[in-house]
């Protein structure tokens, strides 16, 4: 019969989140604030016209998971359990 062990097993989820950024941008006209926007969306780009708000998150789908490794438990591991 074989031996049961204890062990720690390492685990991987993978998601994908879902947010909508709210941005206030200062700008003479639509074209103006849209190249404004194209900036923020590539580059990060906050400056004095283009301000964060704030982040609303609307959806998160787990992709997938998985168990990536394990490894038997050491002396102090295992008595801190019991």
């Amino acid at each position: 019969m074989a031996d049961r062990f204890t062990k720690k097993y390492i685990a991987k989820v993978e998601r994908t989140v879902y947010n909508v950024e709210t941005l206030e941008i200062i700008a003479d006209s639509e074209r103006e604030a849209e190249e404004l926007l194209d900036n923020y969306v590539t580059d990060g780009e906050v400056s004095e016209v283009v301000k964060y708000v704030s982040t609303a998150t609307q959806e998160t789908e787990v992709d997938s998971q998985w168990i990536e490794s394990s490894e038997e438990l050491g002396v102090d591991e295992f008595m801190e359990l019991n």
